[in-house]
């Protein structure tokens, strides 16, 4: 009884999804976690840096025995005390690293978006070459219903002498060549599902029937989230540079010390009623030289900046690129529709005329079984080119800097 209730459960640990539960797992998965992580790291790297600049209070206290007495030095004593300090200015440092983990946290996020756009786009690809795999895997079934008719009429009039042994043998042929596609097209099939199985970090099983939603009189150039995270990387570089610098200036720094201490004498004339102090003390630092130290370093974190700044015009001028070309893709996708639909009809008519021939011995298989496989290449020509115009559509819209999730029906 045991066995049986294992085995009744075992198929629910295949997971049956349309494309966007399919997406929705594949968000969750270690790639894009990663980049969550990511991003919590850089914002609490900024609240620690922001933090950093508050006022702080240190408490202290210390005991001290000192071996030969005078009035500065008592045999004994007690201190403790609590001070406040605060920075005032340290050159733009303060500013610059605000800046610097603002800009890091915003190239997180975009980061982040991106990463789920990209995971989002590769489910679509899979999900959508599963899918025509799938109907050109119903098209040679088809075609082989087909074909093992064919086989058991020209079997019969072999029999009776109206059929010859090779038109018959070459049916059989095309039979066996059949059964290696369908066996070609269930590896595809297998291929693509452990690709989604590391994609969603699950065993799935496709569902069809899920389309992109997209308006093609909406269609603009926008700028993609990796593009975004790259211009506030640079902006990072940027603020850097201007951190490296700060020493450049003076820093100022204010601290109030509250004491309290007690002092024991072994000399009574010593002994005093003072128990306690508040010291106010502003100070300035100013490096005024270093050998040129912090110019190299400022130097070296501009050209860093420039860099950056040279990859992002270089790559926004890629995704330019990358959007025209996606442009061009859909256009054409959708040209690939019209054109299946013409074959299919064209296909499906010469094949029924070809058929009636053939049985009336008018053709010869050899025109037959081209007619046959025209016939269902066409059909799976007609899904590919439909499942090929929702996958440009998902291509456009990550072009375009849209978030592909949300579109998924």
């Amino acid at each position: 009884m045991q066995k049986l209730t294992l085995l009744c459960l075992f198929p629910l640990f295949i997971f049956a999804g349309n494309l966007p539960e399919l997406v929705s797992l594949a968000e969750q998965n270690k790639h894009v976690e990663a980049s969550r992580y990511s991003l919590e790291a850089a914002k609490e790297k900024e609240y620690a840096t922001k933090s950093g600049y508050m006022p702080s209070l240190s408490l202290g206290a210390n005991q001290t025995y000192n071996q030969e007495e005078s009035i500065l030095y008592p045999e004994r004593s007690r201190t403790g005390s609590a001070t406040l300090s605060f920075t005032i200015y340290d050159g733009g440092k303060r500013e610059a690293l605000f800046d610097q983990q603002q800009a890091l946290v915003k190239s997180a996020t975009f980061s982040l978006s991106s990463v789920q756009n990209d995971v989002s786009l590769n489910v679509i690809y899979y999900y959508y070459n599963y899918i025509s795999t799938l109907a050109s895997r119903e098209s040679t079934l088809q075609k082989m219903e087909q074909l093992e008719a064919e086989r058991y009429r020209l079997d019969k009039y072999l029999s009776v002498g109206s059929a010859t042994a090779d038109e018959l043998q070459k049916i059989i042929s095309t039979i066996e060549q059949t059964k290696v596609d369908l066996l070609t097209l269930d590896n595809t099939l297998n291929n693509i599902s452990n690709t989604l199985e590391y994609l969603t970090g699950k065993e799935v099983n496709v569902e069809s029937g899920s389309t992109i939603a997209f308006q093609e009189g909406k269609v603009e150039d926008a700028t993609r989230f990796d593009i975004l995270a790259l211009e506030q990387s640079a902006q990072s570089a940027k603020a850097e540079a201007n951190v490296a610098k700060a020493p450049h200036l003076p820093t100022i720094k204010i601290e109030d010390t509250y004491s309290r201490f007690k002092y024991d004498y072994a000399n009574p004339a010593w002994e005093t009623d003072a128990d306690r102090q508040n010291t106010v003390q502003l100070s300035l630092e100013w490096k005024i030289f270093d050998f040129g130290s912090t110019s190299a370093t400022y130097q070296a974190a501009q050209k860093t900046y420039l860099s950056k700044n040279s990859d992002l015009a270089y790559e926004k001028d890629k995704a330019k690129a990358s959007f025209k070309s996606a442009q061009n893709s859909y256009k054409t996708a959708l040209a690939k529709i019209e054109a299946a639909h013409a074959k299919l009809t064209a296909s499906e008519m010469t094949y029924e005329l070809v058929k009636k021939k053939f049985q009336q011995g008018i053709v010869n298989n050899v025109t037959y079984l081209d007619a046959l496989s025209d016939k269902f290449n066409a059909k799976s020509q007609l899904q590919t080119a439909l499942n090929e115009v929702e996958y440009q559509k998902a291509v456009l819209l990550y072009e375009m800097g849209k978030e592909i999730k949300g579109t998924i029906q």
